[in-house]
């Protein structure tokens, strides 16, 4: 349905692009929600389920598979036929496979379920960035997606507490003589934690400002910073992409960034629980912790690139930043690493700290992907993720192998701490992949349609 737009000009610009980011900063909390909720119960699941530790972290993988897999398509999807349609799309794939999750009855049927739930919520941060694209100017680009990543960050934070909260009402409970765990009935009502967001976005986004009808023109001339929303853009490039070294470094960073983050979203209770001793309540307050000061790191970093962009130029503004961050980031996992046998405060500071600082480049990476991409940015942003959630397919049985092989073969004596030098090396190896990184060329179009562009003024 089109919506006739607004005959009211103004001289002030309206703010509907805010009211865009409080709607991809509340879909960044749902999607991490359940990654880290699977996390939390990962000891009753498999309990209930038979299932070993090393067996369960192909659960884990299984997801990353499919989410690296449909990441480029889902993302094409997007720059074809516009973010709105898509997402709408993953959302509800996300309500139904959240649920399906609490029905699983064994390794299979989850490995299943949640292969098709990484395929189904594919492309929803490519999207976000393609929806950035259109609807924030260059000067806003780093802090919208810091943002968004700040809300991911603290969904995953909340996620244990919640998972706990939602499972309590079903222990004990029985339906038709059996007893249902409580995970499996807190896995069916995050699903309906979708259902208003899903209604509520596709009846009122829309995929440009120009489309809505609350964008006064004052607001959409300060978005598109002069130019015209309206000029049909060349056809994408695969030459230009794939032959682009900025490109295939900062895909390369994010693999190595997925594969030490993924600690936070795979093994950090058990390192809590097992190396560091923390239990009940502590524990529980403990494992979101790192989360959501990485939260912290993705607002600060957002605000901190865009500022540097305008101090250092496009080329240091955004690469300076991940350079920093992700040294910092390994030099606190190393860190931690040595300090878990003798002082737990300590090694529990530094992997807050770790998460914290890494996180400041995030909004420098996603911001790189639209600078690159330009209109082709969801696409561009697909790719980068598809390489960095392969990292998150690999990682979590590498590691289950590192503490098993480290001394960890049964499941009560395994130590995680181990697992803290393979992390804080791939931060370091993430570190020097931003030396070669170039935000300042867009890659996606073939030679002659970016001297067009440019000499139009599209392209600065």
């Amino acid at each position: 349905m089109n919506i006739p737009l607004s005959p009211v000009l103004a001289t002030e610009p309206t703010r509907v692009r805010y009211r865009v980011l409080a709607w991809f900063c509340t879909l960044s909390m749902i999607t991490y929600i359940d990654r880290v909720c699977i996390m939390q119960v990962q000891g009753d699941m498999q309990r209930d389920l038979g299932i070993s530790r090393t067996d369960f972290s192909w659960v884990f993988s299984a997801f990353a598979l499919a989410y690296a897999a449909f990441e480029v398509p889902t993302g094409w999807l997007g720059d074809r036929f516009g973010p709105r349609k898509v997402l709408t799309r993953i959302v509800l794939c996300w309500l139904l496979f959240t649920s399906l999750t609490g029905f699983a009855m064994g390794l299979i049927s989850l490995l299943v379920v949640r292969f098709l739930f990484g395929a189904g919520e594919a492309g929803a941060y490519p999207n976000m960035a393609r929806a950035a694209k259109n609807w924030f100017p260059f000067r806003e680009r780093g802090r919208a997606q810091g943002l968004i990543w700040t809300f991911g960050r603290w969904g995953g934070a909340l996620a244990p507490a919640l998972i706990i909260a939602l499972a309590y009402p079903f222990q004990h409970y029985t339906w038709f003589g059996f007893d249902i765990p409580g995970w499996r009935g807190a896995f069916v009502l995050l699903g309906v934690l979708g259902i208003l967001w899903v209604i509520g976005f596709s009846i009122w986004y829309r995929d440009t400002p120009r489309e809505h009808p609350a964008a006064n023109e004052v607001e959409r001339q300060f978005i598109e910073e002069g130019v015209s929303g309206s000029t049909k853009p060349p056809p994408i490039s695969w030459k230009a992409i794939l032959s682009s070294r900025t490109l295939w470094c900062l895909s390369f960073m994010y693999f190595c960034s997925n594969a030490g983050w993924s600690f936070f979203i795979t093994y950090v209770t058990p390192f809590l629980s097992q190396d560091l001793g923390l239990e009940g309540g502590v524990l529980l307050l403990a494992a979101g912790m790192p989360l959501f000061l990485g939260g912290v790191g993705c607002f600060v970093g957002g605000l901190f690139t865009d500022r540097m962009v305008h101090v250092l130029g496009r080329r240091w503004g955004r690469t300076l930043q991940g350079i920093v961050a992700y040294a910092l980031g390994g030099v606190c996992f190393l860190m931690s690493y040595l300090l878990a046998n003798d002082n737990i405060v300590l090694a529990f500071a530094c992997i807050c700290v770790a998460s914290m600082v890494k996180d400041c480049a995030m909004g420098a990476s996603w911001a790189t992907t639209i600078d690159i991409g330009h209109r082709y940015s969801g696409t561009v942003a697909g790719l980068m993720n598809t390489v960095g959630n392969l990292a998150t397919f690999f990682a979590a049985p590498l590691v289950a192998w590192i503490v098993y092989f480290a001394g960890g073969q049964d499941d009560a004596d395994a130590k995680y701490a181990v697992s803290l030098i393979f992390y804080g090396c791939m931060f370091m190896v993430a570190a020097l992949c931003w030396f070669f990184i170039d935000p300042r060329r867009v890659i996606v179009y073939a030679p002659e349609d970016e001297a067009r562009l440019k000499a139009q003024g599209i392209l600065k």
